[in-house]
């Protein structure tokens, strides 16, 4: 079989300024003065059918007037088709097995260019599983499109998180190897063999980025609004099913152009070409085929040449070549809080699971394009962010920003030891010892204004009678006290509600042992407002632990929080003396089912929890599980902390002026480094 696969892929790249094959465009000195494509049955370069004929239709452009449309076949068929700039193909016979078409659009002046379709027509139809003679890989794939193998484990060392499904064409020219994170199945590169990289970056669970690396230069080809959970492996196969899962989840996410990038006709041909490529391979249904098995080549050492030929390109191209160079970008630019706070992100890519061990990075911000290094004098704003190995991305928080101004940033990695470090950078600039990405983005904050919808848990069970009064005098103050601190920092408060729980224990309290109010809007209700807090009073309980993971629960199961728009905050504060009730005799309650809906809540949430470490009871839980949450402030010294109004106030203020304690999350798991401007500031 001719070698089909990635004809049309690289014909794209070509278009944009590789060089060319003589086999792909012959001898036009001006390919751009002519335009072809094959659109019908397929953009893709190849097609499956079970039919004796075909029809092929198209599209055809020339600045200097179309002479002919014709066509020649690898089975000595040749002839015209029927149009000029919208041309067909029709009834054309197909020989058994594979046929080459050849489409040449040729001009006035004699320039032409091609494109070329295999078309296979046979038995084998589907998906063939070979499971022995595999060389280093886990399994193969036979299918009418080509070979491929998959290996579940690139880095053996790090139990996995990255797997492999390499292609060869059924003529053992072109290669390709597309890798994806194991957990989700999400595609992460696609290493292309002699042409260069597509890379995956994913900001967020709802964005991704594409790009080319050439060897030389990344190239942006778009972004994508493409959810996560929308994705083919999580809806439409089986979690097993990796191989088909994985090539319809690239499809589907270079599918998603969102139309926010001005994408060329050259960039678009590279993503739909992958997209009806991984997309027609992802629809074959499995079928069982000896006949197909029996006749494919053993090699000496006994195992299936395609395999054999596949195994040594992975050897020296990925392990080799790939598997110890580091890749750099930057992200996007994900929310923006109150004018003055904005999450940013950035990618790493490097299959070996050292880059966590053998340097920091981050991004780089500020106001001036010329001071985005790291180190004192140069950017303003500088974080350290962290991504787990067999994750995609990571952010940073910068907070305390002026209101209505532009900043630049980038991403960036400091090797601890650039000389002597395994890790070979593939794209960027180094300067210092630290790889800086030669992409700069830019962001603006808006208007420094915020909105803010709080829920106040009250434990108000017996042991709290000495400090009651003292958190309800906070709860009744709570909106004069952060309006004068709003006004204080600058920022225009818009709005605030308010909502109590009072919770005690529900398996010793009855009826009384849970209290919510409806939501108050402040200051408009606060006589409504302080009603209902003077009427809670210190009474009851059991045991030490109490009901604080249903009063969460209920404040977490909130519908009327504000927009996610980056100007509203939701707050959560906890009060209680005593650990949370667990275990399925006291509370048909989690904490990972309670984690799960903190997580799913908007981007603005903010939880002050006033509660001890301390557990003594075989059925409490201690709330210091939560201090690695995210966006989650936790105070031990609890009589000081109940009468620390301020406290509060600078856990939601502060942290937009960069003033608030953050954990970083290196050492506290998911919560955002805090971000505190440099000395120069």
């Amino acid at each position: 079989m001719k070698k089909y696969l990635f004809s049309t892929f690289l014909l794209a790249l070509f278009a944009i300024g590789f060089t060319a094959s003589d086999d792909e465009i012959k001898d036009d000195p001006n390919v751009a003065n002519i335009e072809l494509s094959i659109l019908k049955p397929t953009t893709a370069p190849t097609y499956v059918t079970g039919d004796d004929v075909i029809t092929i239709s198209g599209t055809a452009k020339a600045k200097n007037e179309l002479e002919s449309i014709t066509y020649t076949t690898s089975t000595g068929l040749a002839g015209v088709a029927e149009g000029l700039e919208n041309w067909t193909i029709a009834s054309l016979p197909l020989g058994e097995g594979v046929t080459v078409i050849e489409v040449k659009a040729t001009d006035k002046t004699g320039l032409f260019r091609t494109q070329r379709l295999t078309v296979t027509q046979g038995t084998l139809t589907g998906i063939v599983k070979i499971n022995e003679k595999t060389d280093i890989w886990d399994g193969g794939y036979l299918t009418p499109i080509g070979y491929f193998t998959y290996k579940k484990d690139v880095n053996t060392t790090a139990e996995g998180n990255f797997s492999a499904i390499s292609y060869l064409s059924l003529d053992k020219e072109e290669m390709a190897t597309l890798i994806a994170t194991k957990d989700e199945n999400l595609p992460t590169q696609l290493v292309v063999k002699d042409k260069g990289i597509i890379y995956f970056s994913f900001p967020n669970d709802e964005i991704v980025e594409l790009l080319f690396d050439n060897g030389e230069k990344v190239a942006f080809l778009g972004s994508y609004a493409c959810p996560k959970n929308l994705l083919p492996s999580f809806t439409e196969f089986d979690k097993e099913d990796v191989f088909r899962g994985a090539l319809a989840n690239a499809a589907a996410i270079i599918r998603a152009n969102t139309g926010e990038e001005t994408i060329s006709p050259e960039v678009a041909a590279i993503v739909n070409t992958f997209a009806d490529l991984f997309e027609q391979v992802s629809k074959l249904e499995y079928e069982e085929n000896a006949g197909a098995v029996s006749r494919l080549t053993v090699t000496t050492s006994g195992n299936y040449e395609f395999a054999e030929i596949l195994g040594n390109w992975f050897n020296t191209e990925i392990i080799v070549r790939i598997y110890n160079t580091l890749a750099l970008w930057t992200g996007k630019a994900s929310f923006k809080v109150g004018g003055s706070s904005c999450t940013l992100s950035g990618t790493i890519w490097c299959l070996a699971d050292v880059y966590n061990a053998l340097g920091s990075y981050g991004i780089v911000c500020d106001t001036d394009k010329a001071k985005l290094l790291i180190g004192e004098g140069k950017a303003e704003y500088q974080g350290e962010g962290y991504q787990p190995y067999g994750k995609l991305s990571f952010d940073v928080d910068f907070r305390g920003l002026k209101p209505n101004t532009t900043y630049f940033y980038r991403a960036y990695y400091a090797f601890n030891d650039f000389a002597g470090s395994t890790l070979v950078p593939r794209n960027g600039e180094v300067i210092d010892n630290v790889l800086y990405d030669t992409t700069i983005k830019s962001f603006t904050t808006g208007d420094n204004l915020l909105s803010v919808d709080v829920v106040m848990c009250i434990d108000y069970t017996g042991s709290m009678g000495g400090i009651i009064n003292t958190v309800k005098e906070n709860a009744m103050s709570f909106y004069d006290s952060f309006k004068a601190k709003c006004d204080s920092k600058g920022i225009g408060l818009t709005g605030l509600t308010a909502q109590v729980i009072g919770f005690q224990d529900i398996n010793v309290d009855g009826d009384d042992w849970f209290r919510q109010s409806p939501t108050y809007q402040l200051p408009e209700q606060r006589e409504e407002f302080n009603t209902f807090v003077g009427n809670i009073y210190a009474m009851g309980g059991g045991d030490t632990p109490e009901s604080g993971l249903e009063a969460l629960d209920a404040a977490f199961s909130k519908t009327d929080w504000g927009a996610d728009d980056g100007y509203h905050r939701q707050v959560i504060i906890l009060w209680t003396d005593a650990p949370y009730l667990v275990g399925e005799a006291y509370t048909k309650l989690t904490v990972e089912g309670i984690k799960a809906k903190w997580d799913a809540m908007p981007s603005g949430r903010r939880m002050v929890l006033f509660a001890p470490t301390e557990c003594y009871d075989s059925n409490g839980g201690s709330w210091a599980v939560m201090d690695s949450w995210k966006n989650v402030i936790r105070e031990t010294n609890l009589y000081a902390g109940f009468s620390d109004m301020d406290y509060i106030l600078e856990a939601l203020i502060g942290e937009l002026t960069s003033k608030a304690p953050q954990k970083s999350p290196r050492s506290g798991g998911a919560t955002p480094i805090m971000i505190v401007p440099t000395a120069n500031n």
